[in-house]
């Protein structure tokens, strides 16, 4: 039950004075008083009524335990008494303080936030009768018994008390993921699903975003429910002006959650930038944002300096850069450092040209561990020959592909127990 009482219905008196002496009570009156040190007594029109400071329980404004006086202001309930004789003049407080007292006569009763006093009180004794072990009448009895909720950072505190939360996880959406971001939770329990999310959900579905796929796509981009639906509806528009299909808008943004966090002229911008940099064509744009489309709104900064790495480091040309981007644009999403390890290593010790690799770009995408044992196991045998132009070629897509036991079989010509060993000495 609240302690706090929500109202009061009071008829204001004057500022009274102290009276420390304490009489036979006859009559009951409740009385709400802020003080700074000393209790307040109240005298209506009439009659006296006196309090006895010793008779007083305070009740904190943050929690419902008995709390000592401090010196600071506080809220008091106290049960004042009508007295039959007056109290004498001169048992005024030393320092002739004075308060504002609030006298409520024939004592109505007070109304709580939960409910009625009466309906409360018959409530408690029904339960008093009422086993542990049975199962509650009604679900609603639980959340009275059970403890506020505290602060908390984790979102599953809330689900059984928020409808929102709710519908998001039978949509699929990992709540956990959220927990993980400081921002999210702050804007997310506020909303309401049917008035602030529903409209998204549809929104996102009509692009094309599947209803099983609903669930990933939010646990990516929650933010999506903080953009304005105008805005969104006018970067779909964009691209359907430049010529993107329906198929091609519902593959970006399933693949790219966060593109509609972009505005038409930041994402306008980043396809030019490609355009240029690479020398696209119209066509080639498309097919690129398509293909890869986190590619678009990734860092512009790593983006460059793979491409310096790309030509300056690795020495390719402008047109197998080209052909590179459009066969495997997950390069330019890769870390800088390790590709140009990746190339040190097909070029310098397999011995693959420029041209192979461009055309076998799966090799700077491998890791290091695998090409580097497959091409030891295989130059310890004398079969590492990757020119097609000569007996015994083996493919370096077939080298970085498939499982130890494939390699083993169709390249090697050996067994994956001679394999195994061999990895024991390096």
């Amino acid at each position: 039950m609240n302690h706090m009482m929500g109202a009061v219905f009071a008829l204001a008196k004057p500022s009274v004075k102290h009276f420390p002496a304490l009489y036979r009570q006859t009559s009951t009156a409740v009385v709400i008083v802020q003080q700074e040190k000393h209790v307040a007594n109240a005298i209506p029109k009439g009659d006296h009524a006196v309090c006895c400071y010793k008779n007083v329980r305070c009740y904190s404004l943050r929690s419902n335990s008995y709390t000592k006086p401090h010196q600071r202001k506080r809220h008091m309930l106290m049960h004042l008494r009508a007295l039959t004789c007056p109290a004498p003049g001169d048992a005024l407080d030393e320092k002739g303080d004075q308060v504002s007292v609030e006298v409520v006569e024939d004592v109505l009763p007070v109304r709580l936030e939960e409910g009625d006093w009466t309906d409360e009180m018959q409530w408690i004794r029904s339960q008093e009768n009422n086993s542990v072990l049975l199962p509650p009448k009604d679900v609603s009895d639980i959340d009275v018994l059970a403890p506020e909720l505290r602060p908390t950072f984790n979102l599953a505190a809330y689900v059984n008390k928020s409808a929102t939360l709710q519908q998001l996880v039978k949509l699929g959406v990992d709540l956990s993921t959220w927990d993980a971001r400081k921002d999210v939770n702050s804007f997310i329990l506020p909303l309401d699903f049917e008035r602030d999310m529903k409209k998204y959900i549809v929104f996102l579905h009509d692009l094309g975003i599947s209803a099983d796929d609903l669930g990933r796509w939010l646990t990516v981009n929650p933010y999506i429910f903080q953009q304005n639906i105008e805005d969104l509806e006018a970067r779909t528009n964009y691209l359907e002006f430049m010529k993107f299909s329906e198929e091609d808008i519902a593959r970006i943004i399933s693949k790219n959650p966060y593109w509609l966090l972009f505005s038409t002229v930041r994402i306008d911008r980043r396809l030019g930038i490609f355009q240029q940099s690479f020398e696209l064509t119209d066509h080639e744009v498309r097919y690129l944002a398509t293909k890869q489309p986190r590619l678009i709104t990734y860092s512009h900064s790593s983006i460059k300096m793979t491409t310096f790495s790309v030509v300056e480091e690795m020495g390719f040309e402008k047109s197998e850069v080209k052909s590179l981007l459009l066969a495997k644009p997950k390069i330019w999403m890769a870390n800088r450092d390790a590709l140009v390890r990746r190339f040190d290593f097909a070029h310098n010790h397999m011995g693959l040209s420029h041209q192979q690799i461009v055309q076998f770009p799966h090799v700077l995408l491998t890791r290091d561990f695998r090409i580097r044992q497959r091409h030891g196991f295989l130059k310890l045998l004398g079969r590492d020959q990757y020119d097609p132009s000569k007996p015994n070629y083996v493919s370096p897509l077939a080298l970085v592909s498939g499982t130890d036991a494939e390699f083993c079989l169709t390249l090697a010509k050996s067994s994956v127990q001679a394999f195994n060993d061999f990895l024991k000495t390096m």
